[in-house]
Parts: structure tokens; sequence; C-alpha cells
């Protein structure tokens, strides 16, 4: 087998020196951008606010003191809201006959959260929606969930009033047969209105035990 001959050439001292020089500046790049930013919170660059970077810090330094460090996720708003009073509670039964409906609906101050659910033993058709205090027009309001068409027999969730206002539900029994549903809420409500025929009546509410 005839052998094969290669010429390598060793570098030249002005090759490894560029290299060198290289290698330093990305490590001097790195140390700027990522490593000062994440480790020790400062930004020279404000690189670390735009990857994110400044926060690794800070979450360190609240660890160091014994804290746990909550980060909420991008977009969630706060995780803790305080607030100066307890919630308050409310439970209601109703029987609606075929072609019957009834409203319910609870007064709100902006930002004020509740969770709610209820329960029919049949299909109701229904819509969660609100009136803020101050409307753009007599006939405003808002719609948050609707099903007019099939019907449900059941709805659990959570909300945050989007403005002062009076936030509920309007059942109607479109079947054949009489339906009876249970409907439970707590949060950070004011009053509650029930309204049979369009007619208001307040509803006592109580504060959690």
């Amino acid at each position: 087998m005839p052998e094969i001959e290669t010429n390598v050439e060793a570098p030249t001292k002005g090759a490894i020196a560029k290299a060198t020089g290289i290698a330093f500046l990305a490590a001097l790049v790195l140390l700027f951008a990522a490593v000062l930013p994440a480790e020790y919170g400062v930004d020279p660059l404000k690189t670390g606010k735009l990857l994110g970077l400044t926060g690794i810090a800070a979450a360190g330094e609240d660890n160091a003191k014994g804290r746990a460090a909550v980060v909420a996720a991008p977009g969630s708003g706060r995780v803790n809201a305080p607030e100066n009073a307890i919630y308050k509670v409310d439970s209601q039964d109703f029987s609606l006959s075929p072609g019957d409906g009834v409203e319910m609906k609870y007064h709100m101050q902006k930002g004020a959260t509740m969770v709610y659910g209820w329960k029919a033993n049949g299909k109701l058709q229904f819509e969660f929606h609100g009136e803020p205090d101050q409307k753009p027009s007599k006939d405003y309001y808002e719609s948050y969930e609707l099903d007019d068409k099939i019907g449900r027999d059941a709805s659990y969730g959570s909300f945050t009033a989007p403005s002062t206002g009076i936030p509920g539900w309007f059942w109607q029994n479109k079947g054949k047969k009489e339906v009876s549903f249970h409907l439970t809420v707590a949060g950070y409500f004011d009053s509650a209105r029930m309204y049979v025929d369009g007619k208001p009546e307040e509803m006592p509410v109580t504060d959690a035990k």
C-alpha cells in the first residue's frame, strides 16, 4: 500500500495571537451580556433585561435571605391581592317550569374576584353577562359566556370584574320538564339581586365563616 504524504503547516504566531484575541473578546462579551446580569444584577449592555436574566440575580438574593422567590408568569399580573375584609358567600336554589327564566346578579368593584358554580338536573339556556355602573348607553352590557342553543346542566369558573358593576347569570328553561338547579358563589361582591319577570329583589349575602 503506497504511503500518503501530508504536509501540515504549524500555525504562525500571528494566527495564534489572532485566535487568542477573538476568544478573549468573546469571553468579554459573554461576561457583560450574560454573566454579570444573571449573577450580580449588573446590566451595562441592557442585554440582561432583554433576555430576562436580571431576575435570576434577584431570585438568588431572596433565597439567600431565607425567602422563597415567587416569579409571576409573563402576563399573569399579580399573584396575591390582599383585601380589607373577608369574602362573602351566597347559595341559591331555583326551580324553573318550561318557558320560565330567572336572573341572579352580584355587584362587584373593579378588579374584585369571585368563584362560582351551578349545577342543574336538566339543560338550561343561559348567559353570564355584566353591566358596568357607568354604561356608555342605556342598553349596554358585556357578555362573558353564552349558550342559548343547546343548553348546559352545569358551569364552573372564576371571574374578575373588568369594571365596577353588576355581573350575573340569566337562565331559561326551554325544555318540556321542570328543571331545578343550585348556585354557589364566593368572592368579593357587595350585594346580590334576583330578577323574576324583570323585577329586582335584594337578596341577603353573608360573610364567610
